[in-house]
Order: C-alpha cells, then sequence, then structure tokens
C-alpha cells in the first residue's frame, strides 16, 4: 500500500468517526438520555483491519493512533517512544505510516 492512499484512507476513517460523534451530538441534545449509537462502527473495523494486513501493522499502531492518541489530537512528546527512549512524533497519518514502516 503506498503513503498516499493510506493517509487518505486514515483521513476518510477519520471522517466516519467525527460524522458518527455528530450524529450523537445532535440526538443527545434531544433526548439527553440517549447513549449514544455507532453506525458506522463496522465499516470502520472492516477499514483498520484491512489496513492493518495491507501495511503489515505489527504493533497495532493504527489502533493507537487512532483511539489512544484521537488521531494525533492527543498526542504529547513522549507518549510514544523508541527502545532507546527517543520520541517518535504521532500527530499525523504521515507519522503513522512512517512509524509503521521504520519497523520494516
Amino acid at each position: 500500500m503506498d503513503k498516499d492512499l493510506f493517509i487518505k484512507t486514515i483521513k476518510d476513517i477519520q471522517q466516519l468517526v467525527e460524522e458518527q460523534d455528530d450524529f450523537n451530538n445532535i440526538l443527545h441534545q434531544i433526548d439527553p438520555e440517549f447513549g449514544g449509537g455507532y453506525i458506522y462502527n463496522k465499516p470502520i473495523q472492516i477499514l483498520i483491519d484491512l489496513l492493518k494486513i495491507l501495511i503489515d501493522d505489527k504493533y497495532d499502531n493504527i489502533n493507537y493512533y487512532m483511539w489512544e492518541l484521537n488521531f494525533g489530537k492527543d498526542y504529547t512528546d513522549g507518549c510514544i517512544t523508541d527502545a532507546n527512549d527517543n520520541i517518535i512524533k504521532l500527530q499525523t497519518p504521515e507519522d503513522l505510516y512512517n512509524l509503521i514502516m521504520s519497523d520494516k
């Protein structure tokens, strides 16, 4: 999988997640007891699983970037380091691609 397609796919997944969150926020405003709905969960998971296989994400960096770092928005220096404690930047899909490719 080339870098451009990988980055586009990550951005597409992020857009789906944001649309789902927006939808849930609107429904929560209508009904404050609404707990949330996950209309895109299955397609998002399928895309992530395919990406992991296509790019050979051995260490599950894609899930870490998306869910733990909120697509890089929650990144802080030092939250991810290499074996020598060097800081690995993980703020963008490009950073994610570079990290996964560095393991090859």
